[in-house]
């Protein structure tokens, strides 16, 4: 179930819980790391699990460029095709 989560506290934390999520894979020249779960998050920021998924739910939407949606079917399709 969603928690309501204020515009106030959304702002002030979507760009560290954007940086530090693992829905994007991020890699340095040690080679990729793995974002931080949303229990890490909310033990680094001081916030509820719930407002961190709730936030990283709204940031992820908010990030996602509108054609990458467009064309989820297409890249799903292509993506899991059995060869022949």
């Amino acid at each position: 179930m969603s928690r309501f989560v204020s515009m106030d506290l959304y702002h002030r934390y979507k760009d560290e819980v954007w940086r530090l999520t693992n829905a994007q894979q991020q890699t340095d020249a040690a080679g990729l790391q793995r974002g931080l779960s949303e229990q890490e998050i909310a033990d680094r920021l001081g916030l509820a699990v719930e407002d961190v998924l709730e936030i990283r739910c709204i940031v992820e939407h908010e990030m996602t460029p509108l054609q990458e949606h467009l064309d989820a079917d297409d890249t799903k399709e292509s993506r899991f095709r059995r060869r022949r």
